[in-house]
């Protein structure tokens, strides 16, 4: 792995999304109270209401992290992956995979942590990891191609997000840290089909019969998740409200 050289020419975005989430980070440790706030109040945390029109909720959700090591240990990584992607893709194209990558991990991740839970108890998704396991997933294919990306995402690299991947799940299945494996694994799968759709352009049709029907079902999930149990909680709020500013006027009654 080489470490990126810090230029904001040649990365503004990976910069600009890490300097977002170093920000806010900050702000969250001088004021803990804060970090509900963003989640809830402020509505950057993915939510119910993301059902209700609040679309950017998936991508705002990946700016947030539960405490400083989780955002160091993502920050580094989506620096590290950002400098070799944005400088071979352009910044638009680069900044548009890592919002694609943003809700084709979060949105799997909301939809299975809280499908059962009650509309008052849903579980907070936050952090970048599924994006960066997406950028890790597009290396994984460019490395083999292209030699910038190699040096990005070397053997040493491959075999620490590997690791820490099957780890995750292990400390998770365990109970002794609850971890987002399913935007991690989402970030992962989807990355890697991403990745063949660039880097193999001779089977580049193959690749997109592949990857994008899950990418349109996991975007759907924006508009309608049935059997969620936030979905439907919203559904039926919605449903009341549009009788109560519409009633529907008392049949007649029969004279005598």
């Amino acid at each position: 792995m080489t470490f990126p050289e810090i230029n904001f020419r040649r990365m503004p975005a990976t910069l600009t999304i890490a300097a977002l989430v170093v920000a806010l980070e900050i702000v969250c440790l001088l004021e803990p109270q804060r970090r509900p706030y963003y989640y809830n109040q402020a509505g950057l945390g993915i939510l119910p209401t993301i059902w209700m029109g609040r679309w950017w909720q998936p991508f705002t959700t990946a700016l947030l992290h539960g405490n400083l090591l989780h955002a160091a240990f993502n920050v580094f990584w989506l620096v590290t992956f950002g400098w070799a992607l944005e400088r071979r893709f352009g910044s638009f194209r680069y900044l548009g995979l890592v919002v694609l990558l943003a809700y084709l991990s979060m949105l799997p991740q909301f939809v299975v942590s809280n499908y059962r839970q009650p509309l008052d108890q849903q579980i907070a998704i936050v952090g970048l990891s599924g994006v960066v396991y997406g950028l890790f997933g597009i290396l994984l294919v460019g490395r083999r191609r292209h030699v910038e990306l190699e040096m990005a995402c070397d053997s040493r690299t491959v075999q620490i997000l590997l690791f820490w991947f099957v780890l995750c799940i292990g400390l998770t299945y365990a109970g002794l840290l609850p971890v987002a494996n399913t935007a991690h694994g989402a970030g992962l799968v989807f990355g890697i089909g991403y990745g063949l759709v660039i880097f193999d352009p001779r089977h580049r049709p193959r690749w997109l019969a592949l990857v994008l029907p899950p990418t349109f079902v996991v975007l759907a999930t924006l508009v309608v998740c049935p059997g969620h149990r936030g979905y439907e909680a919203i559904r039926a709020h919605q449903r009341i409200q549009q009788i109560l500013e519409n009633p529907q006027p008392a049949p007649a009654g029969q004279g005598r």
